[in-house]
């Protein structure tokens, strides 16, 4: 297994997309847009993502707008993104999700 502080190649990082197929590379991180029903939808979204970025001590950018909570994972140490960056999205879509 790759040590999380390691980028991922970006073969590796195409190939592990296909698993998830909301999210995209985007500025060399792993991204996806979450449109919600209403404001309080998405920022109740926000707040699950964010009491599970805790619990793992990995923080995702969020960026919260009007019905749109966009989610941003890329490792800062690795300068890229990681193994704990695609295990950390597959939670976020179970969030999303359930």
């Amino acid at each position: 297994m790759t040590c999380p502080t390691t980028a991922l190649p970006e073969a590796e990082i195409q190939s592990r997309l296909h698993a998830l197929p909301n999210w995209t590379l985007h500025d060399n991180a792993l991204e996806r847009v979450y449109h919600a029903s209403s404001y309080l939808d998405a920022l109740e979204c926000l707040n699950k993502i964010a009491r599970q970025a805790e619990t793992a001590n990995h923080h995702p950018d969020l960026l919260l707008s009007w019905r749109t909570l966009t989610v941003r994972y890329w490792t800062h140490t690795a300068q890229g993104v990681t193994a704990l960056d695609f295990e950390l999205a597959q939670q976020v879509e179970r969030i999303l999700n359930p």
